[in-house]
């Protein structure tokens, strides 16, 4: 399995949050108000959410970061990274190349045709990050309940009865458990902001998210939320994003354990 992801949106650097932050410390709306992420969602045309995200340190849309930037008078190689930049120069090219070949004078069975290619890139990589951030926040908004649900199917498979009869030790084993596949949610849901497995490998080696039972219990409770929850709730593009990377932890799980 290939684990190599294309980056889902950009985020600003250290640096970069500082600056957002001092320009909107100093910057001032139309009518002389000092912004607040409002006002800056109303001049960039995103929502507030977006922009708090940005603020935040959170990978956001490439082209709804850069209206962010110039709605605070910023560039964007002043708030984003290197390689951020390239995401969003990468976007800003095909658009560039897409317009050039729609230009009077240029239309041509060839310069149509590439220009039909360069839009569809364009569509693709922008439609595929939609489709991640609809997963993630299907995830960070159901998390709790995916958990629960996801420890007592395992559990209850495991050992053939109830495991939420009202017995005190079953009911511990099942919050505590719900508890380790949170963890391993929430390690999905940054997998998918990232665009990249190598955080679930690396967690993993590390020993920060937990195996406190046999590892084919992990396996049977991510199993039940991919088939039970994942297949039948969300629309099948995001739905195939979120298994992917469900797929390559439970694949994983046994063989790094």
């Amino acid at each position: 399995m290939n684990q190599k992801r294309r980056s889902r949106g950009v985020r600003p650097s250290k640096g970069g949050i500082e600056r957002l932050e001092q320009a909107k410390e100093k910057g001032r709306d139309d009518e002389g108000k000092q912004l607040t992420f409002e006002r800056i969602a109303g001049k960039a045309q995103v929502s507030d959410k977006t922009v708090k995200r940005l603020f935040n340190g959170d990978a956001v849309d490439p082209s709804s970061a850069v209206a962010i930037i110039e709605a605070l008078g910023l560039k964007k190689e002043e708030v984003l990274s290197s390689e951020e930049s390239l995401v969003v120069e990468s976007i800003e090219r095909i658009e560039a190349r897409s317009a050039e070949l729609e230009r009077p004078g240029t239309h041509s069975e060839r310069a149509g045709k590439a220009t039909e290619e360069l839009q569809s890139k364009l569509k693709g990589l922008k439609k595929s990050t939609e489709d991640s951030y609809q997963a993630m926040y299907w995830l960070q908004a159901n998390q709790k309940a995916l958990a629960q649900e996801a420890a007592k199917a395992a559990l209850k498979e495991h050992y053939n009865q109830p495991t939420a009869s009202g017995d005190a030790d079953d009911s511990e084993k099942v919050d505590q458990f719900a508890k380790d596949i949170g963890k391993y949610l929430q390690l999905l849901y940054y997998s998918l902001e990232q665009g990249t497995w190598k955080l679930i490998e690396q967690a993993i080696q590390e020993s920060v998210i937990p195996l406190n039972l046999e590892s084919k219990f992990y396996a049977k409770a991510l199993i039940f939320i991919k088939d039970q929850r994942v297949a039948k709730e969300l629309p099948p593009e995001a739905a195939k994003e979120l298994t992917l990377c469900l797929d390559y932890l439970i694949n994983i799980i046994p063989i790094r354990f």
